[in-house]
């Protein structure tokens, strides 16, 4: 297995002697560094919401005008389209009651209690460093 392995080296090793090593010109350094001062450097991208302020204002004064004439014009119960007599017995459901010993409930609590203290400290965090 040598000999195969030889005259692939000596046939390399005669194609890099006669091709020969590149050499970069000589004001190579200069040319790349002008090309990368021409590149332009990119604005930061500025921070843009999906819902403009102006939106937000059309949408509150919409649900605050819905819900004056909701308070002005009550609708009662002759406006009311009745439907089919459905059998709406049929679609209640009632969920199964759970029971939660005091350690759970204690480890719940906890829980929920260092869930609303990671905004804090995260912001304390970012103060000091």
């Amino acid at each position: 297995m040598e000999k195969p392995s030889k005259k692939i080296e000596s046939f390399t090793g005669n194609l890099i002697k006669e091709a020969g090593l590149q050499q970069p010109s000589v004001d190579f350094f200069a040319n790349v560094m002008n090309a990368v001062e021409i590149e332009k450097i990119q604005k930061p991208i500025v921070y843009q919401s999906l819902i403009s302020k102006q939106t937000w204002i059309i949408l509150l004064v919409a649900s605050v005008i819905v819900t004056g004439l909701l308070f002005i014009f009550p609708s009662s119960s002759e406006t009311i389209v009745n439907l089919p007599n459905l059998n709406f017995e049929k679609l209640l459901f009632q969920l199964p009651e759970l029971h939660f010993s005091k350690i759970t409930i204690y480890g719940i609590g906890f829980l929920g209690l260092f869930l609303v203290q990671i905004p804090f400290l995260k912001r304390q965090l970012n103060k000091s460093y």
